[in-house]
């Protein structure tokens, strides 16, 4: 049997207990983090740079989440939560730490795609204007910010959002819409 049919018959759930496996080796060994590195470093990537202007920065911070997250594989424990959202707690983190040691302030990298999703989440009646729409979320409090730049700018579900903010599903939907309610005034 060739590796392709192994693959395409992987039953639901193999995936994460692959992953599960990968965890334990680097527990163990830490040369075996390698795997959790080249399966999560672009997302990580993406998830940084979409909160900075300078790539070589996202870069610096990708890394540094990557070690941490190496030096802290032993004390790893599934809570419940994806590793890919412990992941993303070390990258706003060490985002928001970078940001704040370089005096910088978080950036926002839009796509005019995503602006137009938000605009019809906002209001379909009224044609808003991606400048006008670009000013109104820099009144939004950081929280808020992160709310949007997650639902609408990273395409992520409502579950997802409240793991990696240590959230309830429910409480980061109650908030993201008050944040979508605030956009509207």
């Amino acid at each position: 049997m060739n590796s392709m049919s192994i693959t395409q018959n992987i039953p639901p759930g193999t995936i994460d207990s692959l992953e599960d496996s990968w965890i334990k080796e680097a527990q163990q060994e830490i040369g075996a983090f390698e795997k959790l590195y080249d399966k999560h470093y672009e997302a990580i990537f993406r998830y940084v740079y979409q909160r900075m202007n300078s790539k070589d920065d996202a870069c610096d911070v990708t890394q540094q989440v990557f070690v941490k997250a190496m030096t802290n594989i032993k004390s790893y424990k599934f809570m419940g939560y994806k590793f890919s959202s412990w992941l993303y707690r070390i990258a706003k983190s060490e985002t928001y730490q970078f940001l704040k040691n370089q005096s910088k302030s978080p950036t926002l990298n839009l796509e005019s795609h995503s602006l137009s999703q938000l605009a019809e989440e906002i209001d379909t009646t009224v044609k808003i204007e991606n400048e006008e729409l670009i000013a109104v979320l820099q009144e939004l409090k950081e929280a808020e910010l992160e709310l949007i730049e997650m639902r609408f700018f990273e395409q992520r579900s409502f579950r997802e959002m409240g793991e990696i903010l240590n959230m309830t599903e429910n409480n980061v939907k109650v908030k993201t819409h008050r944040a979508i309610k605030k956009l509207r005034k």
